[in-house]
């Protein structure tokens, strides 16, 4: 038995289709060659060398342009939203902890053991940027042994 999920219009009961977006501009360096923003979030695609060389500030970028990607907005959008107490933007901790995931893809590991991770840190793309940056160095030494 099928179920009808659109009205007499044609048009779905429970979420509108979506309206197409233009595929963000991005410029950080993390981006793997040849990703393309366009196909959404559960596809993006990192380069771990790139990530492992971000300097702090270049590290924030990639996470905004992150967020660009899964929340579907720009990058104005982002950045004008909520401010925490570190001056960058707010993020929730489910987005952060997605933030940490899709970043741990690039080195094929989990970075880090969320319970072990202060909340403080992933309250703000700043404080992300932060725990991602310290939790690198260790996984490439653990991953070369």
């Amino acid at each position: 038995m099928t179920e009808n999920m659109h009205s007499a219009s044609g048009a779905p009961l429970f979420f509108p289709a979506p309206a197409p977006t233009a595929a963000p501009q991005l410029s950080a360096p993390g981006w793997a060659e040849g990703y393309d923003p366009s196909q959404g979030p559960s596809d993006i695609r990192l380069d771990s060398g790139a990530l492992q060389a971000m300097t702090a500030p270049e590290m924030e970028q990639q996470i905004l342009e992150l967020l660009m990607c899964l929340r579907r907005q720009s990058l104005q959008d982002i950045a004008n939203g909520p401010a925490h107490a570190d001056g960058t933007p707010e993020i929730d901790s489910m987005t952060a902890v997605w933030v940490v995931s899709t970043v741990g893809k690039a080195f094929d590991r989990p970075l880090v053991r969320l319970s072990s991770v202060r909340r403080e840190s992933l309250r703000s793309v700043g404080g992300v940027a932060t725990l991602i940056r310290q939790v690198i160095p260790a996984q490439l030494v653990i991953g070369a042994a």
